[in-house]
């Protein structure tokens, strides 16, 4: 058997492979090459090959179920991001009520009963956007699939992802919890993100962001927040460097980068008071009392840091979309990865 055959056997092997359960793959593996060399001995390797037809219809023979919302392709993914989101939004909201009960802790039944409805609310809205984004993914796939010729022919198989292309599924699900978990701080807790001092029995805090108005802040910095997510999400699902990984960096870091600078910029996304009302309610807890006359620090109004912190989003987006271009040009395929 020459290399060329060989490599053509390992496409279709791999095509056939990747769209079946996880724990079935390495026996279906070895069932499908003794297939295709017992098939050898009576015909050429392009008559099998249209004998056997499409390996994403082939692969439907080993499904015990025809019927899903998500495949076999998906289905391991899906698992993963549905715990992850799950187990960092009740993360979120534990967070979030145990910062209330200790701030009004007079409120404690009230606290754990809306941390509790939270729970399943949230637990619910995460389960329908999980299923709903994968569900999509799943349909477009087979939008694409349906493009093709109507017969198929062994020169559709995608060649196998080198290496250097294949994407850190550990990457992905690390990202993935950062983004989740921050985004329910921000839902549920907002107020954890301040000064707090204990003062004559009781706590007192000082919140950094504007929480006045952030019923108004929280939507749009939830946008650049669900553009990252979606972009993890994609390089989770796809698993190497390809031209829909690329794409997807694009887009995804230039809209994180616009909500970014709509948050920073137009909106009044710090507490503008912060470092007078810190001087003022906990002098002795933070010493800024030699700080009073300073009018660097009680003038102090966010832009400094919102400078700081937009110029590093904008670097790390530019720099990221910059790393995917260069894999994907350079060891990138159009295959749509492997789970």
């Amino acid at each position: 058997m020459i290399d060329k055959d060989r490599e053509l056997i390992n496409r279709y092997v791999y095509e056939v492979v990747k769209r079946v359960p996880k724990e079935q793959r390495e026996e279906i593996e070895l069932e499908l090459r003794e297939l295709i060399g017992d098939m050898s001995e009576n015909m050429t390797l392009e008559q099998i090959f249209v004998k056997l037809g499409d390996p994403a219809v082939f692969a439907r023979k080993y499904r015990e179920d025809k019927n899903y919302v998500i495949g076999p392709e998906y289905y391991d993914n899906f698992l993963w991001v549905m715990k992850i989101v799950l187990i960092c939004t009740w993360a979120g909201i534990l967070v979030s009520a145990v910062v209330k009960c200790i701030v009004d802790y007079r409120e404690i039944v009230d606290v754990i009963a809306s941390g509790l409805s939270n729970a399943i609310m949230g637990s619910l809205s995460a389960f329908g956007c999980v299923t709903l984004a994968f569900a999509v993914m799943e349909r477009q796939k087979i939008k694409v699939d349906l493009k093709r010729e109507k017969v198929w022919t062994p020169e559709l198989l995608n060649p196998i992802p080198d290496k250097k292309a294949r994407i850190s599924r550990g990457d992905c699900i690390v990202s993935l919890v950062f983004i989740i978990l921050f985004s329910c701080l921000l839902i549920f807790a907002p107020q954890l993100f301040g000064a707090y001092s204990v003062k004559g029995g009781e706590l007192a805090y000082v919140p950094f962001f504007n929480l006045e108005r952030w019923r108004f802040i929280l939507p749009v910095f939830l946008l650049g927040m669900a553009a990252g997510f979606v972009d993890e999400l994609i390089k989770l699902v796809t698993g190497c460097y390809c031209r829909i990984v690329m794409l997807s960096s694009i887009i995804t870091n230039t809209l994180g980068i616009l909500f970014s600078i709509i948050v920073l910029k137009v909106m009044p996304f710090w507490n503008t008071n912060f470092a007078k009302e810190v001087a003022e309610q906990f002098d002795d807890t933070f010493k800024l009392k030699v700080f009073w006359q300073n009018k660097q620090v009680l003038g102090w109004d966010g832009q400094r840091l919102s400078k700081i912190v937009l110029t590093i989003i904008i670097a790390a987006s530019i720099l990221e979309i910059a790393v995917t271009v260069y894999k994907t040009m350079r060891y990138g395929t159009d295959v749509r990865g492997q789970n």
